[in-house]
């Protein structure tokens, strides 16, 4: 089980190069569903600082399956 936890932007800096998952929400698309089950890998803060601000719109990501 997920454990579901908003993360500060340093959690995200931390994982630059390594394979997140995103909490599935009621977005069906194929890219959500494609995060959700195989996840993305963090390219570069940018991307980071990114990812960070996108939890304003409820999008949930863990590291651990």
């Amino acid at each position: 089980m997920v454990t579901i936890i908003v993360h500060d932007q340093q959690w995200f800096i931390d994982r630059i190069g390594k394979r997140i998952y995103r909490k599935n929400n009621i977005c069906n698309c194929p890219k959500c569903l494609n995060v959700h089950e195989v996840g993305l890998i963090i390219a570069d803060e940018m991307h980071a600082i990114y990812l960070y601000d996108c939890q304003e719109l409820d999008l949930i990501y863990y590291d651990k399956l």
